[in-house]
């Protein structure tokens, strides 16, 4: 997660009671610019890969993937 140009969070757990206590999940903050610009560069480089998910392209998957 990113909130600012200093700001990033980073972990696996979800924001609920369950993950925070139960599940033994934790995540950490960071307040760093040159760790945020870092994160920033990865999610554009990432985003430049992506391909628009359509609904006939879902359609087109095998059930047992779709499920």
């Amino acid at each position: 997660m990113m909130g600012d140009e200093c700001w990033t969070m980073t972990g696996s757990a979800d924001w609920d009671a369950r993950s925070l206590r139960l599940n033994f999940e934790f995540n950490v903050e960071y307040y760093s610019q040159e760790l945020a610009q870092t994160c920033l560069e990865y999610i554009e480089r990432k985003l430049e890969q992506t391909q628009p998910v359509t609904l006939k392209h879902l359609e087109r998957r095998p059930l047992p993937i779709k499920i």
